[in-house]
């Protein structure tokens, strides 16, 4: 496992090795005292003869107070080589990520970097990237123009994809390498954070509201995924399996997502929400009812345990026990969920009740008639 962190008692922000094996030990690659590994990406790359080839893998990592992109060879032992590609544009570099040619033995780099006022100071939000052979790198202005602040960046030989952060600025972007132009699909008030590609070819943004899932053409708007207790989801990753792991720095915990079970034996996700059972239809304002409706999600007519599925009050005046209207709850162990407890409210109306995953499918729903006090 690697990561950048601070190593105690010095102020510098060194590249960390940790093995997961028995005690955990720790290798650090110590940078300048006063510089900062902003983040860290895998690099791959193919050397020696054609016929005899030979995979070597390098850390990737930004390094914003010094301005370069650090390539760290990854040694089996002793202190690792360290290249340096110094970027010449005033900007606070942020996030890089590499693509490769088919034969792994050309690449294509890039980083955000962003404006920044205090010291030192910085002038320039941008894309930036550095093509095979070349020594500088070209700025491509973000979608809303030079105020926009880019963030975090993913790529392949076909396009890049970026979060962008700003008042009314907001956005997840693909920018179109042949064509050069940009697709964006704008987050509202959420602030978007890191991203990742699933092997289905969806793109997964977190953001301050949960998780947003587009295709990877972002032809349409997508769907958001609200965390299950709440909070704010920034890192995210997918395991060998595709699940989805992400932390909530709200929360402080780590959570999984999961999107792959029929890898792990179980059914697959191609389901659907349906009604278990449902209470009274008719209630008067004011009053509780217990358990309105039970969902279960069934995949390849078995139920799936641990979906988020989204529950919902659709009125006026009724609300979940807790005065909210929408609660994101976990399938159970039978693959089910209770809605929670729903107060009637205080007028006359009728209350959708409904269940299912997100908005990606039409919800499980019943209808509850509240007929005055």
């Amino acid at each position: 496992m690697w990561f950048a962190a601070p190593a105690p008692p010095r102020a510098e922000d060194p590249i960390v090795e940790m093995d997961t094996t028995a005690g955990y030990p720790l290798r650090f690659f110590p940078l300048e005292d006063d510089a900062k590994a902003q983040s860290i990406a895998l690099e791959t790359r193919v050397t020696g003869p054609v016929g005899t080839p030979n995979t070597v893998y390098s850390l990737l990592f930004a390094e914003p107070e010094h301005s370069y992109v650090g390539i760290l060879d990854i040694p089996e032992s002793g202190a690792g080589q360290i290249q340096r590609m110094t970027v010449e544009p005033s900007t606070w570099l942020w996030d890089v990520a590499v693509t490769s040619d088919e034969a792994q033995r050309n690449h294509t780099y890039w980083l955000t970097g962003q404006k920044r006022v205090n010291n030192p100071p910085r002038a320039l939000n941008g894309l930036f990237r550095r093509d095979p052979g070349q020594h500088t790198w070209e700025r491509i202005t973000p979608p809303r123009g030079n105020e926009q602040k880019p963030f975090y960046v993913k790529a392949d030989t076909e396009a890049v994809w970026v979060t962008f952060a700003g008042t009314g600025m907001n956005q997840v972007g693909r920018f179109d390498l042949r064509r050069g132009t940009w697709i964006t699909r704008d987050l509202g008030t959420a602030v978007p954070q890191q991203l990742t590609f699933t092997p289905n070819d969806e793109v997964w943004v977190t953001s301050s509201v949960g998780i947003h899932v587009f295709d990877r053409a972002m032809s349409d708007e997508g769907f958001l995924v609200r965390l299950p207790n709440g909070g704010t989801a920034k890192g995210i990753c997918v395991d060998r399996d595709g699940n989805i792991w992400y932390t909530n720095p709200t929360n402080k915990t780590l959570g999984r997502y999961l999107t792959s079970l029929a890898a792990r034996g179980a059914p697959s996700l191609l389901g659907r929400t349906q009604v278990v059972s449902h209470t009274d239809t008719a209630v008067h304002a004011k009053e509780h009812v217990d358990r309105p409706l039970v969902a279960e999600y069934v995949a390849n007519g078995r139920p799936v345990p641990g979906i988020p599925l989204t529950c919902r009050v659709k009125a006026e005046g009724a609300t979940f026990g807790d005065g909210t209207q929408e609660r994101i709850i976990l399938t159970d162990q039978r693959g089910r969920v209770a809605l929670p407890a729903v107060y009637a409210g205080e007028i006359e109306e009728e209350a959708i009740l409904s269940v299912g995953l997100g908005d990606t499918e039409p919800h499980a729903a019943t209808r509850l008639h509240i007929n005055p006090a």
